[in-house]
């Protein structure tokens, strides 16, 4: 049978921009391409040669099928989307934005101008890209976008025009009344084009070998090591409840939070003093007050506790209060110990109350808008991070007891940057940790500490935790890219994003003369884009106490598991061990040989 050309003559056009997908829709895969033809009509084959350095050749290399998705030129945004992504960040399709649907095995777009769904015939290993040969198995036109013109790949990539209607009709004109042609000929027998050196021009364009493709494969051909990712906080409600606030020093602090969301909650005060207790439910006009923790779990009032506790009182007050039937929100750390943690854990599941961990990173809005742009590939592959946490503090009373903190410093500020790494690289394989010399001499534990995390795709962390060191005017997140670096502040409603690639007026600035003249002009805000950050929350503490009421308020699980924070404490405790057996590395338990559920 002779495939009727017209039916895929989207296939027989270079430099037309698809979206080439394989593997099933929960795992699928999705490169732009534009390089693709048809090499023969019966069988109708397609030949594409993807990049060896992307995912998705090891999904058809592993599935044997694929789909080129031709996308109409209104797809431009979608292009360059696609264009920008992260090479490694799996699960391209929801970034993306994208719905993709599953047809022969493969995914594919249905927006498309049309879909050809090919099986692998052969792949053939060139340098960095792979020549892959497939049968057509089926062309699948979309009728309702019949009439529009493909994306062409120059669209995309090329400067584009502030006239584009006059810039076609220019091009148009040129090219049909052989004007272009003429001119490509003088300017031919002007300057004698050099003889092709193929080499030369595939290294000045990025070509590498096979040699070194296995180099930059070595961290993987897809990262695949986050599984934590950000929460959107939800919005504040207006529902009665019972809230009681286990603590009087921090729990002030939850007492503003809770009303901010949730302004009809009835909050009550716990604490071991009673007159302090007492004053302190009056100052803050609350609905009421206990001495001692039994008395609020009696009460058929209170729905749920926040506890503000020495770190060493974490799980027996977190498990007294499962037994009562109260939901609990624990301030981080977790507990103080792995044994303690899953003791609470297991005690809120025989009890079906809710457990959750007090963690505002896991709600900051700037690091929420950090993890959406790394994966979208603004700054390409996150190399490097670098964090910075603390402040001056002379910690005193239960702050300054080892045993009762669980640690030092890293333990208490420690782990809401452990949590923030999760989010923003990945799962770290390895940690070393280091130690200055102590200031705090009144502290049993370190009052300073900086602990290395690395993981085998490819990417390192820095931390460092202090009490007695001023962070000064700087970011507490820094996260470098070879395309780029995001620098995220504490308290700052925005995110600055430094591209790789100079701006124009950093380009204009890089030619001026003398160069004193050129420096004392140049600016570091020149190179940088300020990004505002938009969102129903400001802080994170304002988002965990906004989930923690709702999932009380709609019976359901929090989107921040108590495992999550486990995870985090088992990450901080190997930190631990590293700085005793310093400088050595100690391996950080995978996730595999967590409990279920760790994340």
């Amino acid at each position: 049978m002779i495939w009727p050309s017209r039916d895929i003559w989207d296939t027989r056009t270079q430099n037309v921009c698809s979206a080439l997908t394989s593997g099933e829709i929960d795992a699928a895969e999705v490169y732009l391409t534009a390089t693709f033809a048809q090499v023969s009509l019966s069988p109708a084959r397609i030949a594409i040669n993807p990049n060896a350095l992307y995912p998705v050749v090891d999904t058809i290399r592993r599935t044997r099928r694929f789909a080129v998705n031709v996308l109409a030129a209104g797809d431009r945004e979608l292009g360059v989307r696609m264009m920008g992504m992260r090479r490694r960040e799996p699960g391209k399709g929801p970034i993306l934005g994208v719905e993709l649907q599953e047809k022969h095995g493969v995914a594919w777009l249905p927006r498309a101008l049309r879909t050809v769904f090919c099986e692998v015939e052969s792949m053939h290993d060139v340098g960095d890209h792979t020549l892959i040969v497939g049968r057509v198995i089926e062309s699948v036109p979309n009728i309702a976008r019949e009439g529009e013109r493909p994306l062409m790949f120059s669209r995309i990539a090329g400067v584009q025009s502030r006239f584009p209607g006059l810039s076609h009709v220019l091009r148009r004109i040129l090219s049909e009344t052989g004007m272009w042609h003429l001119l490509k000929r003088g300017i031919t027998r002007l300057r004698p084009p050099p003889p092709p050196d193929i080499k030369k021009r595939t290294f000045d364009e990025g070509g590498v070998t096979l040699e070194q493709v296995d180099v930059v494969l070595k961290s993987g051909v897809s990262d695949t090591g986050r599984f934590v990712l950000p929460s959107v906080p939800p919005p504040v409600l207006n529902r009665e409840m019972g809230i009681c606030v286990v603590g009087t020093g921090w729990g002030t602090f939850h007492v503003q939070l809770i009303r901010k969301a949730n302004p009809r909650a009835r909050i009550y005060l716990c604490g071991r003093d009673a007159e302090r207790t007492a004053r302190l439910a009056g100052k803050l006009d609350l609905a009421g007050h206990f001495n001692g923790l039994d008395a609020a779990l009696a009460d058929p009032r209170v729905d749920g506790l926040t506890l503000a506790l020495p770190h060493d009182l974490h799980s027996s007050a977190a498990q007294r209060g499962a037994a009562a039937g109260k939901h609990v929100l624990v301030e981080k750390p977790i507990a103080i110990s792995l044994a303690d943690a899953d003791a609470m854990i297991a005690a809120a599941r025989r009890a079906g109350t809710i457990l959750m961990c007090a963690e505002d990173m896991h709600f900051r809005p700037g690091v929420a808008e950090a993890v959406r742009r790394i994966r979208a590939g603004d700054i390409g592959e996150p190399l490097y991070l670098l964090a910075h946490a603390g402040g001056y503090r002379r910690s005193t009373g239960w702050a300054a007891q080892k045993e009762r903190m669980g640690g030092g410093v890293l333990m208490d500020i420690g782990v809401h940057y452990v949590h923030g790494i999760r989010l923003l690289m990945g799962e770290p394989d390895t940690v070393r940790a280091s130690r200055a010399m102590q200031i705090n001499v009144r502290m049993e534990a370190e009052d300073s500490a900086q602990a290395t995390f690395a993981s085998h795709f490819g990417w390192e962390a820095h931390l460092l935790t202090s009490w007695s060191t001023s962070r000064g005017h700087l970011p507490d997140f820094v996260v470098l890219g070879d395309r780029g670096t995001i620098h995220l502040w504490p308290n700052d409603p925005y995110l600055d994003f430094f591209p790789a690639a100079p701006r124009p007026i950093t380009r204009f600035l890089s030619h001026v003369r003398p160069y004193a003249l050129r420096d004392r002009l140049m600016k570091p805000e020149h190179q940088r884009v300020r990004v505002p950050l938009r969102g129903s929350v400001r802080t994170g503490y304002e988002g965990e106490m906004r989930e923690f009421l709702s999932a009380i308020a709609e019976q359901r699980a929090p989107s921040l598991k108590p495992e999550t924070a486990r995870r985090d404490l088992e990450i901080v405790l190997c930190a631990y061990e590293a700085l005793e057996r310093s400088p050595e590395a100690v391996a950080i338990p995978p996730l595999s040989a967590s409990p279920p559920g760790s994340t």
